[in-house]
C-alpha cells in the first residue's frame, strides 16, 4: 500500500511542479477551470440525486393512492357481482365467487347441464340470506335450497343452481 501511496504522492508532486512552471495567467485559468469543473460536477450530482428523490416520492405517492383506492375497488367489485355484472362468467365460477364474497368457503360442484351445487357448512344464517339475494340479483335460478341447523345461529346449506335467466 505504501508504494501506491508513494506513486500517487509522486504524481501529485509532479503535477504541482508542472503547474508552478506555467505562467501566472495560465495558473489562474487552470485554477478557475478546475473550480468550474468541480462546481459543475457537484451541481450535476446534486441535481441527479434530487431528481431521483423526486421520482421516488412520486412513485410512493402513486402507490399510496392505489392503496387508498383498494377499498373502493373492492366495494365496486362486490356491488357488480351482486348486480349481475359478472354475467359472462360460468355458473360454477359465479357460484364460487358469490360464496366467497358472502364470507363463506363454499364447496361447488358443476352439473352436466350447466347447473351447479353449492354446499356451505356451519355458516351464519344471515350469510345464506345474503348469498341468496346476490344470486337473485345475478339472475341465477335456485332450484333447491336445503337448510339444516348447525347450532349457534349457524346452518348447513345446500343450494342447487340453474343457469342464469335471460
Amino acid at each position: 500500500m505504501t508504494s501506491r501511496e508513494f506513486k500517487i504522492s509522486a504524481l501529485w508532486q509532479s503535477l504541482r511542479e508542472a503547474m508552478a512552471r506555467l505562467p501566472a495567467s495560465d495558473q489562474r485559468t487552470l485554477r478557475l477551470g478546475s473550480m468550474a469543473v468541480a462546481a459543475i460536477l457537484l451541481i450535476g450530482g446534486l441535481l441527479t440525486v434530487n431528481e431521483k428523490a423526486r421520482a421516488a416520492e412520486q412513485r410512493l405517492a402513486d402507490r399510496q393512492a392505489q392503496l387508498a383506492d383498494l377499498p373502493i375497488q373492492l366495494a365496486e367489485l362486490r356491488r357488480s357481482v351482486r348486480l349481475g355484472a359478472s354475467a359472462e362468467l360460468p355458473l360454477f365460477t359465479l357460484a364460487r365467487q358469490v360464496g366467497e364474497l358472502a364470507g363463506a368457503v363454499p364447496e361447488v360442484e358443476a352439473g352436466a347441464d350447466g347447473s351447479a351445487k353449492l354446499q356451505l357448512t356451519a355458516v351464519p344464517f344471515d350469510t345464506v340470506l345474503e348469498l341468496v339475494a346476490t344470486l337473485e340479483a345475478a339472475k341465477v335460478d335456485i332450484r333447491r335450497l336445503r337448510l339444516d341447523a348447525a347450532g349457534g345461529g349457524r346452518v348447513n346449506a345446500a343450494l342447487e343452481l340453474a343457469p342464469r335467466r335471460s
